[in-house]
């Protein structure tokens, strides 16, 4: 598999595990680890604190997947945040972030905006994708 094709695997896992969070109205955030058997592999916390901070958030998905992926059978990684961004009016509107890292120089933050819908459940907008520095893999 190519790291986009590992990528797009990694983001449909994920994005079933978060849609059913939210639907039962509640989210705890989440990792997930690409073996190269195709196999993803959650990583749930036990518990999470209440109100945690962005920087405590990181910091914890940096340690535990780095951990996760020091075997070598692990080349794509993510993290999962229910996060509010600012929408082109104005209004905070609810967000899944996912951090996601590849070993071949791949390392980006996505952003799918979703809203409940009563009949639908929760219903995914369009993502929004930007590149971001490496914490997870180190570039060499």
């Amino acid at each position: 598999m190519t790291p986009q094709e590992e990528k797009e695997l990694l983001l449909r896992v994920v994005t079933k595990v978060a849609k059913k969070q939210l639907e039962q109205g509640g989210f705890i955030p989440f990792g997930a680890t690409l073996g190269s058997n195709r196999d993803v592999q959650l990583l749930m916390p036990k518990s999470m604190k209440p109100n945690v901070t962005q920087d405590e958030l990181d910091a914890y998905w940096v340690r535990t997947l780095r951990k996760a992926a020091a075997g070598g059978e692990c080349k794509s990684v993510c993290s999962c945040a229910d996060v509010r961004i600012q929408a082109d009016d104005g209004t905070m509107v609810p967000a899944l972030l996912i951090h996601v890292e590849h070993t071949d120089n791949l390392s980006e933050d996505i952003l799918y905006p979703y809203e409940k819908d009563e009949r639908l459940g929760i219903v995914f907008g369009e993502l929004k994708s930007e590149e971001t520095e490496h914490q997870i893999f180190p570039l060499l």
